[in-house]
């Protein structure tokens, strides 16, 4: 990837939290999130581990780590959503896009994952992530297949219809082509 294509791929976000409003402990497979916090303070969570969060101050939730923030009172962070492709199979070098495009074009299941991409053939050290990685759908709203599919059972036959059933493809919308083949597969 260049960087321009990098550049073009970075998402900047600002977020005003305030004491009532609750942000869903959720994680970006593929993307590392930097917040930087801009007015107030409160609490960043990641992996459990909580940061305090002033002026200044930045926090760091790596791709695949659950993450939130909270606040008592009032909190303004800007967050730089910034791409990559981690490893996820170390022996195989597979990553976490070679699993999600296997998934893209059908794999369900651990075994289609293993004969498609070699990942979990080596220690298996990786299965427990790559079992994760085919229940979730939808990372930033923790939307799992399971759901997703049965919305398309229900007649959910669009990205937009699952989307407003489930709440999949309505923030960063990086899972919409996995949304669209689980679509596929039901037609």
């Amino acid at each position: 990837m260049d960087l321009s294509t990098i550049e073009k791929a970075i998402d900047t976000k600002v977020y005003h939290i305030h004491s009532d409003m609750k942000v869903p402990y959720h994680e970006h497979a593929a993307q590392d999130e930097v917040f930087y916090c801009i007015k107030g303070e409160g609490i960043g969570i990641v992996e459990g581990k909580e940061v305090e969060l002033t002026v200044g101050s930045v926090l760091v939730a790596p791709a695949g780590s659950m993450h939130t923030l909270k606040t008592d009172g009032e909190l303004y962070v800007t967050a730089l959503l910034i791409p990559v492709n981690r490893i996820i199979c170390h022996c195989k070098q597979v990553t976490y896009g070679d699993i999600r495009m296997a998934m893209v074009n059908g794999a369900r299941t651990l075994e289609e994952i293993k004969e498609i991409t070699g990942a979990g053939t080596g220690c298996g050290n990786c299965i427990d992530d790559i079992k994760k990685i085919l229940g979730l759908a939808c990372g930033c709203k923790m939307i799992t297949m399971e759901a997703v599919a049965d919305a398309v059972k229900d007649g959910a036959n669009t990205i937009d219809k699952v989307g407003k059933v489930t709440g999949a493809c309505t923030d960063c919308g990086k899972c919409k082509s996995l949304v669209q083949s689980v679509i596929n597969d039901e037609r």
